[in-house]
């Protein structure tokens, strides 16, 4: 976690649009869509698969709402008594003093804490469930979901260490490298792995693979069948 202030605020949230992919969240009351600020906005929107939107209620102009909602994967919240500034992709979080409006970057004295999610997953965390608990005030909270469940591990190697805590699988040690090998082997008659997700040397799955929720779901579902 670090303090920021107004030139490298501007600098972080260009490279928070720049490098969304799985989302792309923008909480800032006020919002003021210069042309250089919708080509950014535009290419972030067409390289990531959810954007959340939320800004004050009344206060983005008829024409700028109209753009945005021309955009298929942009959800748009009007939130009454919207003060937060806050922008986050599925790496970094910014929590600032800066609205999405130029006159902010040009002449007014701001400050940010930038998070940085693999750093400090619990801040990141807190940062998620504020913004979930802003749109739960007025909206179906679950639509924040996709963005939530991006936090749970889906990993080949937190799936083995569930089913090691759950099952016993025939006389291999709990954790064992041979137990490991032994899942993997399994795990790939069911379903089938990209090279990359695997070994170099292609005996087994990698870890830190990212199965996502569907794959880990249904794995975790078959595997368990191997157990005594």
């Amino acid at each position: 976690m670090k303090v920021i202030g107004t030139t490298k605020i501007s600098y972080e949230i260009e490279q928070i649009l720049d490098k969304s992919d799985d989302y792309l969240v923008l909480v800032s009351p006020y919002f003021k869509l210069t042309q250089r600020l919708k080509v950014r906005l535009s290419d972030a929107f067409k390289s990531v698969d959810n954007v959340f939107l939320l800004y004050r209620e009344n206060e983005i102009k008829y024409q700028e709402l109209n753009w945005l909602k021309s955009f298929s994967n942009v959800k748009i919240f009007a939130i009454k008594n919207l003060h937060a500034k806050i922008y986050l992709n599925q790496e970094y979080a910014l929590i600032s003093s800066m609205n999405l409006y130029e006159y902010s970057q040009i002449n007014n004295h701001e400050v940010a804490v930038m998070i940085e999610r693999w750093e400090d997953s619990e801040a990141f965390e807190d940062t998620l469930n504020e913004i979930r608990i802003i749109l739960a005030s007025q909206y179906d909270e679950t639509c924040f979901d996709v963005v939530l469940e991006s936090m749970q591990d889906y990993s080949m190697g937190a799936l083995f260490y569930e089913l090691n805590d759950k099952y016993t699988f025939g006389n291999y040690r709990k954790r064992s490298q041979a137990l490991y090998e032994f899942i993997c082997d399994r795990a790939r008659e069911l379903t089938n792995f990209k090279e990359f997700e695997l070994y170099q040397d292609k005996t087994a799955i990698l870890r830190a693979t990212n199965l996502g929720k569907a794959r880990y779901t249904f794995l975790e579902e078959k595997l368990k069948k191997y157990a005594n």
